[in-house]
C-alpha cells in the first residue's frame, strides 16, 4: 500500500466578465475592501486520511471485534484510517510471505509465536525498539507478562506486542462427572486414566476425551504440554538437535496412545480443534482440552461445562498461544501502526479486545479494568486459564518451528494409529527436524 497524498488546499479566484452586448450595458460596481478589515483566509480542504493496513487472521465473531476497534480508532482521529482484511489462519503465513517477497507487506499484522520466529530482523520484521525509537511513548517488554517475552525477545530486542494470550486447560463436562460420581478435575496423568474410563460408555457412544489426531500443527501443539509436563523439552539449548524422542518424549506420546488403543476412552477418527469441539457440544464427551476463546461458546452447550488447570506429571505446564501484533520492515505507514498499535494497548480498548475474543489479557493494566473484572465475575470458566498463564511455555523460538512442528504431528497420528511404536515414530521425526535444524 502506497502512502495516501495529502489533498491540496485549492484556492477560488473569481473573474467579473464584462458584457459587450449592445456596448451600453453598465458595469457593476465592485465593493471596495475595507483595508481595516482583516482580509479572509480562503477554506482549505481537509487533508486526506492515510491508509494503514491490517492483515489479521481471526474469524467469525473474533473477526468482528478486529473490525469494531478498527472503526473506533478511525472515528477517534482524523490523520489515519485502519482497514482490516481478514485472512484464514492457515493461510496467513503464505499470504504475509508472498507480500513480503514483493515487497508489498501490510503495515501490521496478527502473528503467532511461530510466526514472529520466522520472520523477525532481516526476514521481514521490524523491531519494536526501531518502531518506537523516535516516538515519546514506547512499548517496552515489561509493560507485558514475564511469561510472554520469551515469544517477544530476541538478541534484546523486541519483535512483537503481546495484544492476547491463550493458554490451554481442560474443559470436563459437570453433568457427566456427577453421572459418574466425579467430584473434582483429574490433578494427575494416572486421574487422567482413571476417570476417562469412568466416564467412557461403549453402549451410549460416549468417550472420556477427545484427542486430536490430525497431522496439523495444533496436535503437536496440545501435545507439547504433556511432553513439558514429563520433564521433556523439543531442543538441545542451543536448537541444534531434537531432544523430543528423548524418554520424557516417549512416556508422553505412549500416554495418548494407551488412552486410545489400550484403555479405549478417547475415539480413534479424524479430530482437529473444530470437530473436537463440536463433538463435545453433544454431551457425550467427558473432557477435551482446549484455549479460552470457547468459553463464551460453552455457555450454549446444553449441560454444565467446567474448566480446570491441566493435570501435572513431574511439573505443570501448558502450551502458551495468543496474538501478537507485528510490523514488516518495509511497511508504507509505520507511524500509523504505531498509533492504532497504542490505541489497542489502551486498558479498555485491550479489555475490549480480550473480553470479544475470549482470550488472556498480556497487560496487568487490562486486567485491572473494571469491564474485566465484571468479566471475570460473570465468567468463572476464566479464572483456570488466568491462573495457568505463570506455567505456560512458549513454543521454541526457531524459524522451523511450524514445520518441526508439523512433523511431531504426523508421527503422534502414526503412534496413535499403530503404524509405529511411539519410539519409532518419534524417532523418524526427530531424524527431520534435525536436517530442519540446520537450515
Amino acid at each position: 500500500m502506497s502512502k495516501m497524498k495529502w489533498s491540496l488546499a485549492v484556492l477560488l479566484t473569481s473573474s467579473v466578465a464584462l458584457s459587450a452586448c449592445g456596448g451600453s450595458t453598465p458595469v457593476k460596481n465592485e465593493a471596495v475592501p475595507d483595508p481595516g478589515k482583516p482580509a479572509e483566509k480562503p477554506s482549505e480542504k481537509p487533508a486526506a486520511k492515510q491508509e494503514v493496513s491490517f492483515l489479521y487472521a481471526l474469524a467469525g465473531a473474533n473477526g468482528e471485534v478486529v473490525q469494531g476497534l478498527a472503526k473506533k480508532f478511525n472515528e477517534s482521529q482524523d490523520k489515519y484510517t485502519v482497514k482490516p482484511t481478514f485472512v484464514p489462519p492457515d493461510q496467513r503465513m503464505e499470504k504475509i510471505f508472498t507480500q513480503i517477497a514483493a515487497g508489498s507487506p501490510p503495515d501490521l499484522f496478527t502473528a503467532g509465536p511461530p510466526d514472529i520466529a520466522a520472520l523477525r530482523g532481516s526476514k521481514g520484521l521490524m523491531s519494536i525498539d526501531e518502531l518506537t525509537k523516535d516516538k515519546a511513548k514506547k512499548i517496552k517488554a515489561d509493560q507485558f507478562y514475564e511469561s510472554l517475552r520469551p515469544v517477544i525477545m530476541k538478541d534484546e530486542k523486541m519483535w512483537g506486542v503481546p495484544l492476547s494470550a491463550g493458554v490451554a486447560a481442560l474443559y470436563y463436562n459437570e453433568d457427566l462427572f456427577k453421572q459418574a460420581g466425579l467430584t473434582k478435575a483429574p490433578e494427575t496423568w494416572e486421574e487422567v486414566i482413571e476417570y476417562a474410563k469412568k466416564l467412557t460408555d461403549p453402549s451410549k457412544n460416549q468417550w472420556g476425551l477427545l484427542l486430536p489426531t490430525k497431522e496439523v500443527l495444533f496436535t503437536n501443539n496440545q501435545w507439547s504440554a504433556f511432553l513439558w509436563q514429563n520433564g521433556g523439552d523439543y531442543f538441545t539449548p542451543d536448537m541444534k538437535q531434537a531432544t523430543f524422542n528423548s524418554p520424557k518424549g516417549v512416556e508422553a506420546l505412549q500416554l495418548w496412545v494407551d488412552l486410545v488403543q489400550k484403555h479405549k476412552v478417547a475415539p480413534l477418527q479424524q479430530m482437529d480443534e473444530n470437530l473436537i469441539t463440536q463433538t463435545f457440544a453433544t454431551g457425550k464427551v467427558g473432557m477435551f482440552i482446549g484455549f479460552p476463546l470457547w468459553i463464551t461458546q460453552s455457555k450454549e452447550f446444553p449441560f454444565v461445562t467446567k474448566t480446570a488447570q491441566l493435570p501435572k506429571r513431574e511439573k505443570a505446564a501448558t502450551y502458551l498461544g495468543g496474538w501478537y501484533l507485528t510490523v514488516p520492515s518495509e511497511a508504507q505507514n509505520k507511524d500509523g501502526a504505531y498509533e492504532f498499535i497504542q490505541f489497542l494497548l489502551q486498558p479498555e480498548n485491550s479489555a475490549a479486545w480480550n473480553i470479544g475474543m475470549g482470550s488472556l489479557p498480556t497487560q496487568p493494566a487490562t486486567l485491572q479494568t473494571k469491564e474485566y473484572q465484571e468479566f471475570v465475575a460473570k465468567t468463572p470458566l476464566v479464572e483456570p486459564f488466568s491462573k495457568s498463564l505463570n506455567e505456560a511455555i512458549a513454543p521454541p523460538p526457531t524459524e522451523n518451528y511450524s514445520k518441526v512442528g508439523t512433523t511431531i504431528s504426523k508421527a503422534i497420528v502414526k503412534a496413535l494409529y499403530g503404524k509405529a511404536t511411539p519410539q519409532q515414530a518419534l524417532d523418524e521425526a526427530a531424524q527431520e527436524a534435525n536436517k530442519l535444524l540446520q537450515k
